[in-house]
C-alpha cells in the first residue's frame, strides 16, 4: 500500500523518506516487505503519503449488517483486519468505519511487540480493557501493567505507549474518540 500511494503521487524513494524523516534504504525496505515498521515508522510514512494508519483498517472491504436506524452487526470473521508484517500485531475494525463518532479495535500482540518506541499524542480520549496476557501501559511520566479485566482511560493528548509483556499473548480492546488512527 505505501508503495502503491508512492507511486500514485510520482513521489520518490528519497521524496517519501525525507519527509517521514527515515533513510531511503528504510522506505525501500518496508516497500519490499523485508523491514518490519514499528508501528511509528508506519505512522510517519503513512502521513508523508497523506492517509492514516487507520485507513488500512477502513477500507470499505468489511461486510456488516447496517439498518436505517445506524445500528450494525459485524460478524467475527467479516470484519476489516490488519496484521503489521513481522511483528506479529493485528488490528482488527469492530465499529463499521472510521466515520463514526468512535472507533473501536480488537489488538493482537505477541510478547514483546507495542506501539513502539516514541509515545504517541493526539486530540480525544482513549479507554481500553486487556481481555488475555498482560501489557505495560505508559501515560506521560506514569506505568502501570494492566492484567486481563483490567481497563484504562485517558485523554489521548497525553503522551501515551504500550507493550505485551508476559508469556502469552496480548488481546485488548481498545476505544478511541474521535477515530484517529
Amino acid at each position: 500500500m505505501i508503495r502503491k500511494r508512492r507511486q500514485a503521487q510520482k513521489m520518490t524513494l528519497a521524496q517519501l523518506a525525507e519527509r517521514a524523516n527515515v533513510s531511503v534504504s528504510y522506505v525501500s525496505q518496508v516497500e519490499r516487505g523485508v523491514a518490519n515498521p514499528t508501528l511509528s515508522s508506519l505512522k510517519a510514512l503513512s502521513e508523508a503519503l497523506g492517509f492514516t494508519i487507520g485507513s488500512l483498517l477502513d477500507g470499505g472491504s468489511a461486510e456488516h449488517e447496517d439498518d436505517a436506524d445506524g445500528v450494525a452487526v459485524l460478524r467475527g470473521g467479516n470484519r476489516r483486519r490488519v496484521v503489521y508484517p513481522g511483528s506479529g500485531i493485528a488490528n482488527e475494525l469492530l465499529s463499521p468505519d472510521l466515520q463514526r463518532q468512535m472507533e473501536i479495535i480488537w489488538v493482537e500482540a505477541p510478547p514483546g511487540r507495542g506501539s513502539g518506541g516514541h509515545p504517541h499524542q493526539h486530540e480525544g480520549e482513549e479507554c481500553g480493557v486487556v481481555i488475555s496476557g498482560r501489557m505495560r501501559f505508559w501515560v506521560a511520566e506514569r506505568e502501570w501493567v494492566l492484567e486481563p479485566r483490567d481497563a484504562i482511560y485517558f485523554p489521548s493528548k497525553l503522551p501515551h505507549r504500550w507493550e505485551s509483556i508476559g508469556d502469552g499473548d496480548l488481546v485488548a480492546i481498545w476505544i478511541i474518540t474521535p477515530p484517529t488512527f
